[in-house]
C-alpha cells in the first residue's frame, strides 16, 4: 500500500520595513505556526538498568514501539520525560553546521573553548568542526530531548550535572548507565517524522509530514453503508406493501 504524505509548514513570518534615521532594517513579527494538529499522543514508559548502553537502549526502545504501531497510522517517537544517571558520556558539542557560516564562526569565537569544559577530545565529527567529547564520571541528567524516525534517523540532545551542580550539553553520542534511567517515549498518531538532507545545515533535519486521516475515510464509508443499508430496506418494505395492496384488490 502506497501512503500519501504531506509536508507539515512548520513555520511562516510576517515582516515589514520600518525606518530608524540613517538605516533600514527589518522588523519581523513572531512566527506564526500553521501546522496542523496530530492525533491522540501516547505514553510508552521503560527503565533502564545500571551498566547499559544508553543510545542503543534507546533506539532499541523506539524501534520497539514503532513496530507496534501501524506505519499508516504513527510514525514519530519523541522523549517526554526523562531523569537518570550516567558513569560515563560522550557528547557532540555545539557548533553552527556542516557548511562554511562566517558569521556563525565570528561568533563562536567569543565562547568559552571546548577545553574548559574537560572530558577527553575524540576528535571531530566527520564532514564538520563539530568537537566530540567523553567524560568517564557520574552525572546526573538533567534534561533529555529529541525525536526518532521509522528509517532509524534521531536527533537527541541531553543536559547533565557533575557533583559540583555545573552543568554540560550537547548532542547524545553514547553513554552508560549508572543507577537508573527513568524514560517516558511519546507517539503521535497522524504524523511521520521525516529526515531529509539540508544543503544549508548540511545534515538531516526534521521533515514532519501528515498522514493520511484513514479514519475519516472508514467512518464515511460506514455512514454509506448504513444509508445504503436503510434504503435497500426501505424499497423492500415498500415493495411489501404494494404486493399486498394489489392482492387485497385483486381479491
Amino acid at each position: 500500500r502506497v501512503l500519501r504524505c504531506r509536508p507539515i509548514i512548520t513555520c511562516q513570518r510576517r515582516g515589514k520595513m520600518i525606518d530608524n534615521g540613517d538605516d533600514e532594517e527589518e522588523k519581523r513579527q513572531p512566527s506564526l505556526l500553521v501546522v496542523p494538529p496530530s492525533g491522540p499522543c501516547t505514553a510508552h514508559a521503560l527503565r533502564l538498568h545500571p551498566g547499559e548502553p544508553l543510545m542503543p537502549s534507546l533506539r532499541s526502545a523506539a524501534d520497539v514501539i514503532l513496530a507496534r504501531q501501524p506505519p499508516e497510522k504513527c510514525s514519530s517517537v519523541f522523549v517526554m520525560t526523562c531523569v537518570g544517571s550516567l558513569k560515563d558520556v560522550t557528547l557532540r558539542l555545539a557548533n553552527a553546521s556542516r557548511v562554511g557560516n562566517d558569521d556563525a564562526a565570528s561568533s563562536m569565537k567569543s565562547m568559552p573553548s571546548a577545553s574548559t569544559i574537560g572530558g577527553q577530545s575524540l576528535g571531530k565529527s566527520k564532514g564538520s568542526s563539530n568537537d566530540i567529547r567523553r567524560w568517564k564520571q557520574r552525572f546526573e541528567i538533567v534534561s533529555l530531548v529529541g525525536t526518532w524516525s521509522r528509517d532509524g534517523g534521531c536527533h537527541l540532545h541531553i543536559s547533565l550535572s557533575d557533583d559540583e551542580g555545573k552543568t554540560i550539553g550537547g548532542h547524545l553520542i553514547d553513554g552508560d548507565v549508572f543507577t537508573t534511567v527513568e524514560l517516558v517515549l511519546g507517539t503521535a498518531e497522524g504524523i511521520e517524522f521525516s529526515r531529509q538532507h539540508d544543503d544549508k545545515t548540511g545534515y538531516r533535519e526534521l521533515v514532519p509530514l501528515q498522514l493520511p486521516n484513514d479514519r475519516n475515510h472508514s467512518e464515511r464509508r460506514q455512514w454509506g453503508k448504513q444509508i445504503a443499508s436503510t434504503f435497500l430496506l426501505g424499497v423492500a418494505f415498500g415493495t411489501v406493501l404494494q404486493l399486498r395492496a394489489y392482492g387485497t384488490r385483486k381479491s
